[in-house]
Parts: structure tokens; sequence; C-alpha cells
């Protein structure tokens, strides 16, 4: 899991901590949060040629839930491009 602690010590979980899916497949992450003063989960992508990228609605990105508590991230019909680092954060 990947944790991101604030001065409140409020964390954001992820899960799964790994990911190993087929081409063609979906992926599903989770995040979810403690803090009731967070409206937004937002997503990251960190890739070795592109760095840090924001995430935003895609015809193959699916984000849903409630961004006061949790969110789900789903990528359908991977890719190798899409192999990378992904991390939410809750703000």
């Amino acid at each position: 899991r990947k944790r991101v602690h604030h001065k409140n010590r409020n964390k954001v979980d992820q899960s799964p901590p790994d990911l190993i899916r087929k081409l063609t497949e979906s992926a599903v992450l989770t995040c979810s949060h403690s803090d009731q003063g967070f409206e937004l989960i937002l997503w990251y992508k960190r890739s070795d040629d592109k760095g840090l990228i924001f995430l935003e609605f895609m015809d193959k990105i699916v984000m849903s839930g409630n961004g006061n508590s949790n969110g789900l991230f789903t990528i359908k019909n991977l890719a190798s491009s899409d192999s990378a680092v992904y991390f939410c954060a809750a703000c």
C-alpha cells in the first residue's frame, strides 16, 4: 500500500500495491481516505518516458466513487503504454 500522511495523521490508502494484467484486460485500483475535509480524489501516472501525468477522464479511463472517502480508478483495454506507477491523492 502507498500511504500519504499530512499533519493530522489521516492517511490515504491505495490498493492493490501491485497489479499485473494481460493486454486488453482491465485494471482497477481503489483509493480511500479518512479526512472529512478532503473533497476530491485525484489520480496520477508516473512513467519513465513521460514523468508525472495528472489523469483526467478519457475513453479508456473510468473514475468513480465519492471524493469524500473513496474512489475507483479503472483502465480498460490495457496496452503496453499503460505500464506505469499509478497513485491517488486526496485534497
